[in-house]
């Protein structure tokens, strides 16, 4: 585990899941463990503090699989409003978590983005200097007629200066605007473009050992 950082993270678990069929959340990988719970992980091991777990369409669930973790759970009732909602209620709960008192800027990552891990959290914090520089992760687009088009996008760290355009987001667009803004740094990753929506991307996931 790396020393404790002065970036907080927000952990995305509100979806329906509705082009997978399953709760991706729940999904265990070859150890048994669900993929919430093993991307908390990789957070905590990165050295995020307070480390903020955004619950929607399956709150219980979500909670089980985190029993006894150093996570905060916070509930989006508006959770099938999209994205933004979920950034906008993890961001804005922050201040009242405690171990919040010294946060300089926080990780906002996805649950259903497997391949990413504490090693790529953790080049996010340093980039950033432990969250005093907005810092997004850079991948090719997958669906721009521009095969050479980099994306910014999240696993991305927002400092405080951020935080009250995130606590106001609405509908799923994210936070990808602020992400485009001049100033932004970029860790590259090539696993960005990896998430778990359908269910040959889960059979990949799994055939994958664990690192």
């Amino acid at each position: 585990m790396q020393d404790i950082s002065n970036v907080a993270a927000v952990l995305l678990a509100a979806g329906g899941s509705s082009r997978l069929g399953v709760p991706k959340q729940l999904l265990s990988d070859q150890d048994g463990v669900p993929l919430v719970a093993g991307v908390a992980a990789q957070l905590l091991a990165a050295g995020c503090r307070p480390v903020i777990v955004v619950t929607g369409a399956i709150a219980e669930g979500v909670a089980d699989a985190l029993l006894g973790m150093e996570v905060t759970l916070v509930h989006n009732a508006a959770w099938a409003g999209g994205m933004g909602t979920s950034i906008a209620q993890g961001v804005g709960a922050l201040s009242m978590v405690p171990g919040s008192e010294d946060v300089r800027g926080v990780l906002i990552a996805a649950c259903d983005m497997p391949a990413i891990g504490a090693a790529h959290f953790g080049e996010l914090i340093r980039v950033s200097n432990n969250g005093l520089i907005r810092t997004g992760s850079a991948y090719m687009s997958s669906v721009s007629v521009d095969d050479s088009a980099i994306l910014i996008g999240i696993p991305a760290i927002f400092p405080i200066s951020d935080w009250q355009t995130l606590a106001l987001l609405t509908g799923d667009r994210g936070a990808r605007a602020l992400l485009t803004e001049t100033g932004t740094l970029s860790v590259p990753s090539s696993q960005c473009t990896f998430d778990l929506d359908t269910p040959n991307d889960v059979a990949a996931w799994r055939s994958k050992p664990n690192t």
